[in-house]
């Protein structure tokens, strides 16, 4: 299967090296792009639309694939999903560490990626009171209580998750080498026999 990897601020798509390795042994195709400005200077919106230009132009325009997303990774693929169509495409969506419904630790970061991943943000409110797009997307969400940029950490819960898995992680960016974490995506998207 097709996976795109969308990473968080200030991060490279190279942070899922390690977890794109091991899918990559299960047989699937990992692409994890740079999105640029990687602090988001433009806000969400902007790398949303670049992420679709991506996918568009690496996978093709039609072709179904997975999605994972990781901590302000989650809120640009989230608006890939549910403003620019995205959902049609994707079977499954993994949000791992996401700022879903906000982070305090973004009222203290500048720019306007922050600003869209405070509570009740523009951006946020418009994502939270309309998720019919996802009705046919598969959502599977990540979270450790030892998060120290997503706070609260229950933030990263999605009620309409088909699984909400607490993850014994130690700090934010070890959830994308967590084997639990990692071995639940490949699992999941494992072919039924």
């Amino acid at each position: 299967m097709e996976i795109i990897m969308v990473h968080g601020i200030w991060d490279k798509g190279s942070v899922y090296r390690r977890m794109a390795d091991f899918l990559g042994e299960q047989g699937h195709h990992c692409h994890y792009p740079n999105l640029e400005p990687a602090n988001g200077a433009h806000g969400l919106a902007d790398l949303a639309e670049k992420l679709k230009v991506y996918i568009d132009h690496t996978i093709g325009s039609d072709v179904p694939f997975a999605l994972i997303g990781f901590s302000m990774g989650t809120v640009i693929s989230r608006y890939y999903l549910q403003v620019l169509g995205g959902a049609s495409r994707v079977s499954h969506f993994f949000s791992i560490s996401g700022p879903l419904h906000g982070t305090l630790t973004a009222h203290f970061w500048p720019g306007k990626a922050s600003r869209d991943m405070r509570f009740r943000s523009q951006l946020l409110q418009q994502l939270n009171a309309d998720t019919s797009a996802l009705k046919h997307t598969t959502i599977h969400s990540y979270r450790t209580p030892f998060d120290l940029l997503i706070i609260p950490t229950r933030s990263s819960h999605w009620e309409i998750a088909a699984d909400n898995h607490i993850v014994p992680a130690l700090f934010h960016h070890r959830m994308l080498i967590h084997g639990k974490v990692y071995r639940h995506i490949a699992e999941t998207l494992k072919p039924s026999a």
